[in-house]
């Protein structure tokens, strides 16, 4: 039998048992597994049990749902596969479950090593939340800060200069 195994904090130490031929998952009380967290759609996704096969199918879901770090619209699961619906993550294991027709896995990245000195790709503009600094009103900043400085200043030689009077 096929179970889910709870990986998150959310579903730690719980097991879920795929014990139908179709099993819901999602938010709404109407699934079999009921996830009440705020990246997990209503009807988040559904895993079918064919034989000894399982097949995970995204149900159009928000925030994705993923196997292994690759979000999926359908994908058949292996035992020790990670399965994230939204951002709760599940370890499936399966006992008996087909194997012989593994899923290639990806071509891993090419490793280019360069002797030069790194430098940020062009689309980083900037690396800050609040996007990049605005131009238009540095001169504006500029001139104030100025005025305020020259003010100060001024204000500073009055107090000395009235210090100076009173002796």
């Amino acid at each position: 039998m096929a179970v889910l195994i709870g990986m998150s904090p959310e579903v730690k130490g719980k097991n879920y048992e795929l014990d139908r031929e179709k099993v819901t998952i999602g938010r709404n009380a109407t699934n079999m597994i009921v996830l009440d967290h705020p990246t997990v759609s209503g009807r988040h996704c559904v895993i079918s049990r064919l034989g000894n096969r399982y097949t995970l199918t995204d149900l159009g879901s928000t925030n994705g749902t993923r196997v292994n770090g690759r979000e999926i619209k359908e994908e058949d699961l292996y035992p020790k596969d990670l399965v994230q619906v939204g951002a709760v993550e599940f370890l499936f294991d399966a006992e008996g479950a087909e194997v012989a027709a593994r899923r290639e896995e990806l071509p891993q990245p090419e490793v280019v090593v360069s002797t030069e000195p790194a430098t940020a790709p062009i689309t980083f503009g900037s690396i800050s939340p609040f996007g990049p600094r605005r131009k238009q009103n540095e001169a504006l900043w500029v001139a104030l800060t100025a005025v305020v400085g020259l003010l100060a200043l001024a204000g500073l030689g009055w107090f000395v200069y009235s210090l100076l009077q009173t002796k």
